[in-house]
């Protein structure tokens, strides 16, 4: 396993449980699923990181999932596209600068872009130039659907 995976997961279940009210669960007999691309389908925020460590990370839920997740969150079971994506953005953007300050712990300090939200069906991400490919897979009990969380980073030195 890679120690940003590590970083990753429990980034994931510290937000979830604290921003959503809900436990989720690494399911690591898939994780770090090196890959060279990726599938997007349903509701995806993604937020870049420039500096010792480059890249993307990505947050994929199914539509549903982030409905749920959203409403939660919200308080309220009617929210337009525009607020689900407000608040899968700022998941985002909270697990990614979570990782962003594990990571400056070590050395690697980095920016952080905006948070943007891609929904569709079948959208691919190619990471180039990315030696670092990481897939997670979370599941709560009380949502029943999985969401994938995916790093795809290089890093200027070794992490130890």
């Amino acid at each position: 396993m890679h120690v940003m995976s590590g970083f990753i997961r429990a980034g994931v279940r510290e937000i979830f449980s604290t921003m959503v009210g809900t436990e989720v669960v690494c399911d690591e007999s898939k994780d770090d699923n090196f890959t060279t691309q990726m599938i997007l389908s349903g509701v995806s925020g993604t937020v870049s990181v420039t500096g010792k460590m480059t890249g993307s990370v990505y947050i994929n839920f199914t539509a549903n999932l982030a409905n749920k997740v959203a409403a939660k969150i919200m308080g309220s079971d009617s929210l337009s596209d525009s607020e689900v994506n407000d608040v899968v953005g700022e998941l985002t953007n909270m697990v990614t600068g979570n990782l962003k300050s594990k990571m400056a712990d070590k050395g690697f300090n980095c920016a952080l872009s905006i948070p943007t939200v891609i929904r569709g069906q079948d959208v691919q991400i190619n990471p180039k130039d990315a030696p670092i490919s990481l897939q997670s897979h979370f599941k709560s009990a009380e949502f029943g659907e999985i969401f994938t969380v995916d790093c795809f980073t290089k890093l200027d030195g070794e992490l130890k």
